[in-house]
């Protein structure tokens, strides 16, 4: 006896060969998740960004540091050697001193036994000199060697000299204006009285020389006479400026 299939009335029998995908439903999907909020992103416009305005103290605040920096750069870099503005026109219209010549003439100095060392500095308008003499030297010697030096350099500087001058016009006055000022340091070991301190002003022919004090009335007076001179020569060099 053959068994009856059971089944039920509402089912529906197909042909294997009518069971194909049909591809057009997939057609729009990419098998690909995404969120809604995706979807709202790409649909919304990217905002203009704002454009940054300077404001005036940004301005301010940026030219008055420039300035702060252009100011310090002009006073210690570009006015570093002597002729700049912290000098005002006090270097201007001098006589040039030849760097080689100074090593030379120093040289030639400390040929003589009694001085050890010297040390010549060119400093604007003033020239120093620093001297060590032998030890236990006199004062009044040392002043002589100290003079006899100064012309020794005065000459090796071939600067011209008038007729009659002690010096020539490197120490005292050409292009309409006072030259060189000489600053003089004497030293010598065993002696009470060192060191000596000496000035030349340009000029002037005389060398005033102090000791480390103004130990008399006599020294004092040549210290004011010394001053009364520096005074009569500027106030004579500046009348014929007028």
């Amino acid at each position: 006896m053959a068994r009856e299939r059971f089944s039920f009335d509402d089912t529906i029998e197909f042909d294997k060969d009518e069971l194909k995908p049909n591809n057009d439903i997939h057609a729009n999907h990419t098998g690909k998740f995404t969120f809604d909020d995706e979807v709202k992103e790409k649909k919304v416009a990217n905002p203009k960004k704002k454009k940054r305005k300077l404001k005036i103290w940004h301005v301010v605040l940026t030219l008055f540091v420039v300035a702060v920096v252009a100011f310090f750069l002009y006073i210690f870099v570009f006015s570093g050697n002597n002729n700049g503005p912290v000098y005002g026109e006090r270097c201007v219209k001098l006589l040039s001193v030849d760097k080689n010549a100074i090593t030379q003439v120093e040289s030639q100095i400390e040929q003589d036994e009694n001085i050890q060392d010297v040390a010549i500095k060119v400093s604007c308008r003033t020239i120093k000199l620093t001297y060590q003499l032998s030890d236990n030297i006199q004062v009044d010697t040392a002043k002589s060697l100290v003079e006899n030096s100064l012309h020794t350099f005065d000459d090796a500087m071939e600067q011209s000299k008038e007729d009659g001058a002690a010096w020539s016009q490197l120490l005292n006055k050409a292009n309409g204006r006072l030259q060189y000022d000489l600053e003089i340091i004497v030293k010598s070991n065993g002696e009470s009285d060192f060191p000596l301190f000496g000035t030349k002003h340009a000029g002037v022919d005389a060398i005033t020389y102090t000791g480390q004090n103004v130990k008399d009335q006599a020294s004092a007076d040549k210290a004011i006479q010394r001053q009364a001179e520096v005074d009569a020569a500027n106030k004579a060099a500046a009348n014929n400026n007028q």
